[in-house]
Order: structure tokens, then sequence, then C-alpha cells
């Protein structure tokens, strides 16, 4: 009678290999496991430095932006302005009255000779409070960076002699405003209209040949940029934009805000 051959072993040796295969698979998918978790970690780890990062240049940015402390401010600021401005009108006036200004900027200038005025008028009656703020945005459009050199001209005359020495320079810089595209008026042109304005000796000639407040134009500059400015004339009635700088529109907003 012939015999059955024993297939045991047969059937072990194929369950120790699923057993192995089985263990393998688990392997494989334990270590595929680390493998995402490790690439989800570094990852977040990379997302988490992007992060810092920017924050970090957007506070040095910021820092770099504000921190006007290398910026030396001259004599004789109004309060109100961060030091970036000079005041004419009683203190307690109803009414503030904001102007930007560029010394190289011809709508300044057409502003100045249509509200002048006006603007002296509204200050007499003690209607408002002006407060004139220098900027340099049209150096470009220039030989000698004029805007920056006549706004520290007009902060030395500041420092030496006081807000209406400032004003009276202003008007002669407006005066004098030489076309865009050229040269600016002279160092020695400047210590002139200064003369003029109230402001001599060697250390108001000095203050304008060595831009002692250049830093201090930049910074006013960068501040009137981060306020809002996008052009000059910027004419602001307690905080409100004039959408037209012209002496009518000036009396109206000065009315409605005084209401």
């Amino acid at each position: 009678m012939p015999t059955t051959p024993d297939r045991t072993p047969t059937r072990g040796r194929q369950a120790a290999r699923d057993r192995i295969a089985a263990r393998r698979t688990a392997e494989l998918a334990a270590e595929q496991a680390g493998r995402r978790r490790r690439v989800q970690l570094v990852t977040a780890v990379a997302v988490a430095v992007a992060v810092l990062v920017a924050v970090v240049v957007t506070v040095v940015v910021q820092s770099a932006r504000t921190d006007t402390s290398g910026a030396v401010a001259p004599a004789n600021t109004a309060a109100g302005t961060a030091e970036t401005g000079f005041a004419r009108g009683p203190a307690d006036a109803p009414v503030t009255v904001d102007v930007y200004e560029d010394y190289l900027c011809p709508a300044c200038r057409v502003f100045e000779a249509d509200a002048a005025g006006t603007i002296d008028e509204l200050v007499a009656a003690g209607e408002v409070r002006v407060r004139v703020r220098p900027v340099a945005i049209l150096d470009r459009l220039s030989d000698d960076e004029y805007s920056t050199r006549a706004a520290n001209a007009a902060a030395v005359v500041a420092d030496a002699a006081g807000a209406g020495a400032f004003a009276e320079l202003s008007e002669l810089l407006f005066a004098r405003q030489p076309a865009e595209g050229g040269p600016g008026l002279s160092d020695d042109e400047l210590i002139d209209l200064a003369a003029q304005a109230g402001a001599t000796g060697d250390d108001v000639a000095a203050g304008i040949r060595d831009l002692r407040f250049g830093d201090w134009v930049a910074a006013a500059t960068d501040r009137a940029s981060r306020d809002g400015l996008t052009g000059t004339p910027w004419v602001l009635v307690d905080g409100e934009p004039l959408e037209a700088p012209t002496a009518e529109a000036l009396t109206a907003a000065v009315e409605a805000a005084s209401a």
C-alpha cells in the first residue's frame, strides 16, 4: 500500500516565510512612517524658521524706518509733529492745518502763491495753527539734491532764528524756486536767503554747507511717507487731507472743522 508523504515540514517552512514577510512588511511600514514623521518635522521646523526670519526682517525694517535717534532735529520744532515741522499761529487755535511741501515742487509754489494770504488771515484771526513740514521727495529732479539741501537750509534757519525766520525763508525759497531737471540754488545763494530771513553767522553758513540736518530731512520725509504722503503739497485740516490744495478749499475745510 503506497504511503502518503508527510507535508508538515513544507507547511512549517511556508508559515515561517509568511511570518518573515509579514515582519518585513511591518518593518517597512514602520520605517516609512518614521520617514514621513521626520519629513513633517523638518518641514515644520523650516516653516517655523521662515516665519521667524520674516518676523525678524519686518522688525528690523520697521525699526530702521522708525528709529530716528541718529537724526538730530533742529530746535524750535512744533509740538505734535514728532520734531518734523514748524508752526505759527496760537497753540490753542480751534483748527490745525498741516502743510507738507518740497521746495522744488512747482505745485507747492502755486499753492503758496494762491493760499499764502488766506493762511496769513486765518493765523492772524486765531482760527488756525499752521504746521509746515518740509520734505525732500524730488531730489531725483535736480543735479545736486536740491530738495534735501533746501529743506536742510530751512531747518538750519529754524534752529538758529526760530519758526518766524523759517516761514520767511520758506517764502523766499518758493519765490526763487529753480526749474526741475537742473541745478538748484547754490550754497552761497541759500546762505544769502537765510540772512534775508534773519539767520546769519558762520554757524548758519556751516550748517547749510555741511548739511547739518540732512539726516533729519530724510527721517522727516520717511515719516511723512509712512503717514500717507504720496505727493506735494499735501494739506491736512485737522488730519483730513484736502482733495484740492487751493485757498478756496482750505477756507471751506477750516470753516467746516470749526463748525
